[in-house]
C-alpha cells in the first residue's frame, strides 16, 4: 500500500504489568473484531514488554509499532510496515507532549489517562482522523483540546461575586 499520506492502523494503551487494554482505537479492517484486536494487543505486549532497554520501535506481523513506556502503562501507535517510523514516533511523542501540557506536566500514568479520558480521546481525535495523521504540533493540539473547566476556587469566587452583586442590587432596589 503506497501512499503519500501518513496513516495509523491502530492506537492503544495497555497496562504495563498485565497487558490489559486501557484505551484502543483501530482504523482499518484488519482488526475488525474484538477478538482479533485483543490477540494483536497481546502479541505486541508480549514482544515489547520484555525489552528492558527502552526500545521504541519494532516490526511485528507486517506492522510497524512505536511505543513509549511509563510507570504503569505503555502507549502504542501502529502503522503499516511501509510507514515512516520517524513520523509515527513523532506523532506518538506529540500525543504524549499534548497530554503532559493539558495535565500540567503531571506524570503520565493509568489513573491520569482514565481520569482525563475526555482529554485523552479528544487529543487522539485531533491528531488522527480515520487513520490519517492530521496534526502533529502538540501546541496546536493542546490549544484545540485545552478548553479547561474552571478550578473550584475560581468557580466559588465567581459565584460569591454574583451573589454579592445581586444582594447589592436588591438592597438598592428596596431602599
Amino acid at each position: 500500500m503506497s501512499s503519500f499520506l501518513y496513516t495509523v492502523t491502530s492506537f492503544f494503551i495497555l497496562d504495563s504489568s498485565k497487558g490489559e487494554r486501557v484505551i484502543a482505537k483501530y482504523y482499518n479492517n484488519d482488526f475488525d473484531t474484538l477478538q482479533k484486536q485483543k490477540a494483536f494487543e497481546k502479541k505486541v505486549f508480549d514482544k515489547t514488554s520484555k525489552v528492558n532497554f527502552g526500545g521504541e520501535i519494532t516490526l511485528l506481523d507486517n506492522y510497524l509499532v512505536v511505543y513509549k513506556s511509563f510507570s504503569n502503562i505503555i502507549i502504542y501507535m501502529v502503522g503499516d510496515q511501509n510507514q515512516n517510523e520517524i513520523a509515527l514516533l513523532y506523532v506518538l511523542n506529540s500525543f504524549i507532549d499534548t497530554l503532559q501540557n493539558l495535565f500540567e506536566n503531571s506524570q503520565i500514568n493509568k489513573k491520569l489517562i482514565l481520569d482525563g479520558i475526555n482529554y485523552t480521546l479528544l487529543t487522539l481525535d485531533e491528531i488522527i482522523d480515520g487513520g490519517i495523521i492530521m496534526e502533529s504540533d502538540s501546541a496546536v493540539i493542546a490549544d484545540r483540546v485545552g478548553i479547561k473547566a474552571p478550578d473550584n476556587d475560581d468557580l466559588d469566587e465567581s459565584i460569591n461575586k454574583a451573589v454579592t452583586s445581586v444582594k447589592e442590587q436588591l438592597f438598592n432596589f428596596l431602599k
